[in-house]
Parts: C-alpha cells; structure tokens; sequence
C-alpha cells in the first residue's frame, strides 16, 4: 500500500523538481479557479482601503500575487466567462449577450478540458442561472452544480460553498481542478438574512410579507369579495423613509387568470407611478391597487418581483455589504482547504469577471447609473486578478503589468506544465516582457446594452465609440485616472489620437459585418429578467 502512494506521486514529484529548477515554483496538486462576479477591483482593501473590508481575500494577496492592472473586455457575465475559459474575445466566440450558447461549432477546448483530459477531477459550481451548464461552460467538467430555487436565479455564497464542500471533501485524495463562481455584488444586493420588508393586506387584512431586497418572484393568493377590493402595500425601505418618495419598484405585475376588461380590473393610481413602455410600477411606502370584482367571490393569483429604489450612497453601502458577506465565505474556503491538508497544495487563481457601475456616470436617460452592461469605462471594466502558487505562504508581492480575463487560462496552463492549445490568445502573465504592447479591445452589445459600444485601451489612452451614434469619448488615464473628462474633442486631430481612432473604427467595423443575430429561449428571456438584464 506504502509503495502504490510512493509511486503514484513519483511523476508529481518530479513535476515539481522541474518546476522549481525553472524558477518557477512546484507544480500545484489542485488548481482552484474563484470568478467573482460583478466584482470592482477598489472594493477589495488590498487594492484600494475604505470602500469595503475584504480580509480573507486580502489573505490570499499576501500569499500570492496581486495585479493591479487587471481588466475584463465585457462587461456581462456570461460572454465574460467564455473569454476565461476559452482564451477568446467575444465576438471571436460569438457570444455577445447573456442566453447566448457557446460551443457550437468549436473544436478548441476550454480550460477544463486540460485538466479533464491530464486525469484530474473536475468540477464547477456557479451561483447564477446566466452561466447554466445549457451555454455551454460545462465544457470539461465532471460535476456541474447548476440548479437554483424555484423563486431565483441566483445562489448566495454560502449557498455555493454547501455544494463546494461536499465535493472536497469526496475529491481531497486526487488531483482536483475546481472552478467556483460566487455572485454576492451582483444585483439585487440582498445578503443573506434580509429583513421583511414589504407587507400585503387585502381589506385590511395582512395577507403576505416578503422580503423586496431578493428580488425573488412572489405570489399570493387573494380571495376577492364581490365589488371593490383594496391592496394595500406597506413598504419599509431601509435607506429613505420619506413618504412622498417612490421607495420600492416592481418590475413584474401579473394577475392570474388575467384581468380582462368588463371583469376583473386593477386601478394603480394611489401611491404608483408606472413608467411606459418597459412597465415598471414604481411605488410610494404607502399605496394601494383598487380591485373591481364585478362577480362573486373570486380567487386571484397575484405574482410580483421588485426591489427597493436605491440612492447612489444607499447603493455604494449596499454594494459594500454584499462585498464583505462574500468575503467572508470565500475565506470559509481557504479555511476548508486548510482542514483537508490542501491549501499549501493547491494554486488558486481568484478574478472578477467585470466591475459595476454605481452612479458614477448617468444613463441614456439622465439618471445615476448603478450596474454594469452598457457602460465600458473603468468602473465597469477593472477587475481584481490574485494568483496563489502552491507552497506560496507569506510569499505576497504585486505586479502593475496591464493584463485582461484573457490571460486565465494560458496562465494556468503554464503553471500545471498544460500546452496550451493554439486558439488562446491570452499570455502567462508571469512572461510579460518589459515592452510588451499593454492595448486591447474592449466591447459590449445589444439587446442587453443600450448600444453597441466599442473601446480601446491603450495607457495613457481609453478610447471609446458609441458606433450608432456617432460618438467619441477618449480619456487621459495618467491625468484622470478616473476618466471624468472628455477630452476628444480637443484631442481628435493628434497623431496618436488619430491612430488609435481608425484602429478602433477598424476593429468596430470589422466585428458589426460578422456579427451573428442574438436569439434565445422564452425561459431563458424570463430568467434574465429575473436577474435584470433585459425587460
């Protein structure tokens, strides 16, 4: 039995011999890829202090390698990922917006196939309906946790590590590739433990409480009397109490079966503001629905699905909170690979997969915008990217090379010793030569995006184009770092500027002519709903 282990772990001892003599560090046993969504990189203390207390990730910088330059090259979820596993820009996987299905028609692997086909267990657990093993990331993967409630879409982090831990633990004797994906930051901003904020009464009677920060779908059945009927909410919104405030928002209103005209009928007026053509019914903290019943006694399903109107500050501290109830779980992680022998082990990869938007820049409407998609400036696009080698305990430094989510997988490939296939057209970002070229492309899309939009990064430079407007935007980040100023107009008629305008034109041009139509799913369409990304 003695001799069977010593020999099985011969070839990884070897591995590292050889990994060592190269400077490189051993060759980890287990690699553990953590993408956290919708993750800013200065909501995360090590990069910038203040914003939100994130030790246990803060932890792993200082026993690894923390990039301050790091940025993603779309700011949606799914098209994201693909660019993480395949080592491919999004219009080159063809996966433009959330729904969409990768894979079809590829013969490139992904990331988890590497480790897949070297004989590692695999395995991945994501917390968000948008990367459901039906698009195409299951790619590889053994085991693929993908289910949620019936009420959601989304899965908090401690909901992710029950699925994680199990499987550690029945994994713990062999090599391991895992890929963990947590959504906290990412709307609705609910941490676990959300109070009940909204109350039901039909005729004055209390009939539901639900918690309007989870954003769930509720529904509830209202046993009508013959004539008028009165629904009255009563909301609490934890960061505005005015009342002549709208304080909470539903984005979904249907009753089942439907109110039909010379029937049933529902009158919004007393307290309710209801925004055309997208329909959301915006709502004061105290307001009711008038119900005609012209029949007798009648049972009506109500269903609904809403969130509280946040202000910018009441967003930020939202934000915040989401960050740090995150934090914790992904440090019950590190605390679970130390029970099972394997943190000194095992390398862990940690990046968010893009930023969030949280009023610093207003919307196509005028309004403070707080989310991502639509929007390609820093806020949206700067990720936090933290390597752990194996055996790297209190070995911390930091690294100012500019990198992108497209460096992932060649990055991780190397350092298992993997030949990374041809198609990736990311770099290790331990082989950044001094004078490598630090541009690339940036570029998010309809129907989720307000528009088309296209950008170029090029230090000192961020150049952005609106296509079906026409419109310019260019940033000097050694000045303003946090791209306040417009300064195209004065800037246009420069060489550099000029040159960088036509490769942006070029790249536009060149990615509308082969872009494909973007069809998905009813379900699949109500789902992302549910989670905000379309209407």
């Amino acid at each position: 039995m003695k001799t069977t282990r010593r020999l099985r772990f011969l070839p990884g001892l070897l591995a590292a011999l050889a990994f060592w003599a190269c400077g490189r560090g051993p060759r980890p046993e287990n690699f553990i890829l953590v993408t956290l969504d919708t993750q800013r990189a200065d909501f995360i203390s090590s990069y910038v202090p203040g914003n939100a207390a994130t030790p246990r990730i803060d932890a792993l910088a200082r026993d690894g390698v923390i990039f301050r330059n790091a940025y993603s090259l779309i700011p949606i979820t799914m098209p994201a990922h693909a660019s993480i596993f395949f080592s491919e820009a999004p219009h080159e996987i063809r996966n433009y917006n959330n729904g969409q299905k990768v894979g079809v028609r590829r013969s490139r692997p992904s990331l988890a196939n590497l480790f897949r086909k070297a004989g590692f267990a695999t395995g991945a657990f994501v917390s968000l309906g948008v990367l459901a093993s039906g698009y195409g990331l299951d790619q590889g993967f053994a085991t693929y946790e993908d289910t949620f409630p019936a009420d959601r879409w989304y899965l908090s982090a401690g909901e992710v590590n029950a699925r994680v831990f199990p499987w550690l633990d029945k994994n713990r004797d062999r090599p391991f590739f895992i890929w963990v994906h947590y959504s906290d930051p990412h709307d609705p901003y609910a941490p676990p433990g959300a109070t009940r904020d909204l109350k039901l009464f039909l005729n004055g009677v209390e009939v539901y409480q639900t918690s309007l920060q989870t954003y769930t779908l509720n529904a509830v059945d209202l046993s009508l009397r013959p004539g008028k009927n009165e629904l009255r909410f009563a909301f609490t919104n934890a960061f505005d109490q005015n009342p002549d405030h709208f304080l909470g928002r539903l984005d979904l209103v249907e009753f089942s079966p439907p109110l039909e005209e010379g029937k049933l009928q529902a009158d919004f007026r007393r307290g309710w503001f209801v925004r055309r053509p997208d329909d959301v019914y915006f709502f004061k903290g105290e307001c009711s629905v008038t119900i005609d019943n012209p029949a007798g006694l009648k049972t009506v399903r109500f269903s609904f699905r809403g969130k509280p109107v946040l202000s910018v500050e009441a967003a930020r501290a939202s934000y915040a909170r989401e960050v740090e109830y995150m934090d914790g779980e992904v440090g019950r992680l590190w605390d679970k690979l130390r029970e099972l022998g394997l943190y000194d082990k095992t390398a862990v990869l940690l990046v968010g997969d893009h930023g969030e938007g949280l009023g610093e820049y207003h919307n196509d409407f005028g309004d403070p915008h707080v989310g991502h998609v639509h929007y390609l400036y820093d806020v949206y696009m700067k990720v936090p990217l933290i390597i752990k080698r194996a055996m790297s305990a209190g070995k911390g430094e930091a690294r100012d090379d500019v990198v992108t989510i497209l460096d992932v997988a060649p990055t991780i490939a190397r350092m298992m010793g993997f030949k990374a296939p041809a198609g990736f057209r990311g770099k290790d970002v331990f082989r950044i030569g001094k004078n490598a070229d630090s541009s690339f492309f940036e570029e998010t899309y309809k129907p989720e995006s307000y528009q088309d939009r296209f950008g170029l990064f090029a230090p000192p430079w961020h150049l952005i184009l609106t296509p079906e407007k026409r419109v310019f935007e260019l940033f000097n980040l050694a000045q303003d770092p946090s791209e306040r100023k417009n300064i195209y107009p004065q800037e246009s008629a420069t060489p550099d500027v000029a040159a960088l305008r036509l490769r942006l034109e070029e790249f536009a041009r060149g990615v509308l002519g082969g872009k494909e139509d973007i069809e998905i799913d009813d379900k699949t369409k109500e789902m992302l709903r549910a989670l905000g990304y379309i209407r």
